[in-house]
């Protein structure tokens, strides 16, 4: 990434929406400048253009779980499940005392509640211990990756959980997942 480059971005972070020909006049580019290299940025992974969506708004509440997993294929097997995971914003190895750390939405207490206790990381075999921390939604980074799932027509989650069949589910403690056609959620 060239100064130019970095200069696009920063415009496109302020603003997601501002024309390419916008960026250009302030850059002294022509509109297809900034498109090729906007596009060649794409094409080589450095940067993606998407929608956040406003956790405050929502009233969502964050999770952030880090977890001791007791093998390395139990731990890719943990991060490629809740890289799937429509709850999941964030999911990533780490070191030091926990070698996983996730940070998950849910649009109410009870919600959270249940995930933490039988869909996260915390409930699988294989976790030797974890620690939640439970957050506002955050202050910077106001609009965050959160997934919709247009076609909702799953009957099990990402997570191979049947939400139909789990019990905080069935007396209304839970939305279900939000990837399932039994989600009762605003996503």
């Amino acid at each position: 990434m060239d100064e130019i480059d970095r200069k696009i971005v920063s415009m496109l972070q302020e603003d997601g929406r501002k024309s390419l020909t916008e960026i250009g006049r302030k850059l002294g580019l022509s509109h297809v400048a900034v498109r090729k290299r906007l596009a060649s940025l794409c094409e080589k992974g450095y940067v993606r253009v998407s929608a956040g969506i406003s956790a405050e708004k929502l009233g969502f509440q964050l999770a952030v779980v880090n977890a001791e997993v007791e093998t390395p294929e139990r731990l890719a097997e943990f991060i490629r499940v809740f890289s799937m995971c429509p709850r999941s914003i964030f999911v990533t190895r780490t070191t030091g005392a926990y070698n996983l750390m996730t940070i998950m939405i849910a649009e109410d207490t009870e919600t959270l509640r249940a995930i933490l206790e039988a869909c996260c990381v915390r409930a699988w075999k294989g976790v030797r211990r974890s620690e939640v921390t439970v957050a506002e939604a955050p202050r910077y980074m106001e609009h965050l990756p959160i997934r919709i799932v247009a076609e909702k027509n799953a009957s099990t989650a990402p997570c191979g959980i049947n939400c139909r069949k789990c019990s905080r589910y069935t007396e209304g403690r839970c939305l279900a997942c939000p990837a399932t056609k039994y989600y009762r959620g605003p996503l």
